[in-house]
């Protein structure tokens, strides 16, 4: 507490080259030291628990972002699925009519996977991106919350300073 040494002598000295004498003084001092006490503290307090709350929120982030990717391989697994079986419901037709070594019924069956390996990167792209908002939301919110809680404990703390001799003057 070394820091506080010179900030709490000048609190004294600015109030005691003011206005208020004696008890008036003493006491105005008292609070300036308490609300500067009480701001570092709140300070300290707010820090603890915004990190508190950062590590929640990237857990949180974390949880949505495996749960995409869960959904995501799902996806992926149902696509697959589903080519598969056109493509043999495609072969069976093929067959039945007798068209089955025909270039057509290739042209068809490349199509189909050609258009499962769209889908595929699409959805894998989709699911990277969202991801990635998860991550960055969280974090934006993590930093407005921050920053509302120190623009409080800041407002809190000058403003107990600033009526020290207000306070003081209560007790002339």
């Amino acid at each position: 507490m070394p820091q506080a040494v010179p900030v709490l002598g000048s609190i004294g000295g600015a109030i005691s080259g003011g206005a208020l004498t004696g008890t008036a003084a003493a006491v105005a001092g008292g609070v300036a030291v308490a609300g500067v006490t009480a701001g570092a503290v709140g300070t300290v307090r707010s820090i603890e628990a915004a990190q508190k709350s950062a590590r929640a929120t990237q857990a949180a982030a974390q949880t949505q972002m495996k749960m995409q990717r869960q959904q995501a391989t799902r996806q992926r697994r149902q696509a697959i699925r589903a080519s598969i079986l056109r493509r043999q419901q495609a072969a069976a037709q093929a067959q039945a009519t007798g068209v089955a070594d025909t270039s057509m019924v290739a042209g068809g069956l490349t199509s189909l996977s050609s258009q499962l390996g769209a889908n595929l990167g699409f959805s894998s792209m989709m699911s990277g991106l969202g991801g990635q908002y998860t991550g960055l939301t969280a974090q934006a919110a993590q930093f407005g919350s921050q920053a509302e809680l120190f623009g409080s404990i800041a407002g809190l703390g000058f403003g107990a300073f600033n009526r020290a001799g207000q306070i003081g003057g209560y007790f002339k």
